[in-house]
């Protein structure tokens, strides 16, 4: 699988609000082109977002993925500043990584992550099934992890099951001034994931993004 990644360093340090601002200003710029605003042909596409806006230690990024890859490397070369609700920035450092690297599912080994953004696994529906302990993570992880395969067009056999485990702490964040629980902390399954993947709600602008854990 054939993915990029594009950082926009300047001398600020951002926070995951300003990816909304980001993306406001692309897709501004690149007017026309729906995939910055993940939408196919008027409508909203509801599968696993092929552009995704990250904060990356601090700084703006763009995840770029399979037939999109591309589109970093247009950016790449055509962006000279960037403006972030009125922020012009001119002097921006742009790294382009162009990696290719599978989603991998293993039968005996577990693989750790640690989120390095706020995972928002519940919609309405299950977070009052969560509360009355009929929903707990490791299924929301499990569904959230289905959520990204079928979207990238990846199907398990049906004997190859998905293994979950974590240590998640709950916690609460205003988003566009509603409150929302969140969750931090680490998880270990047995499909295997490149680092700033994302699972969840509003992955698309940075939410759910995981890494690998090095700490074990």
């Amino acid at each position: 699988m054939k993915y990029s990644i594009l950082k926009l360093i300047t001398d600020k340090e951002y926070r995951l609000r300003d990816l909304e601002k980001l993306r406001g200003f692309l897709i501004q710029k690149y007017e026309g082109n729906t995939i910055f605003h993940n939408h196919i042909s008027g409508n909203f596409d509801y599968t696993y977002p092929k552009l995704q806006y990250k904060l990356i230690k601090r700084n703006l990024a763009i995840m770029a993925i399979e037939e999109v890859c591309d589109l970093n490397s247009k950016m790449f070369e055509e962006i000279e500043y960037i403006d972030i609700f009125g922020d012009m920035f001119f002097d921006i450092k742009k790294e382009l990584e162009i990696k290719n690297e599978d989603i991998v599912y293993s039968k005996d080994e577990m693989f750790d992550y640690k989120f390095v953004s706020p995972y928002l696994p519940l919609n309405q529906k299950n977070f009052r099934k969560f509360l009355d302990g009929k929903y707990d993570l490791d299924k929301a992880i499990t569904n959230n992890i289905l959520e990204v395969l079928k979207g990238l067009g990846i199907w398990l056999k049906p004997d190859e099951k998905i293994y979950v485990s974590h240590n998640l702490k709950m916690d609460k964040r205003n988003l566009k001034d509603v409150s929302m629980v969140t969750f931090g902390g680490k998880f270990s399954t047995n499909i295997k994931f490149p680092d700033y993947f994302s699972i969840g709600k509003r992955k698309s602008i940075g939410y759910g993004t995981f890494v690998i854990d090095k700490a074990k």
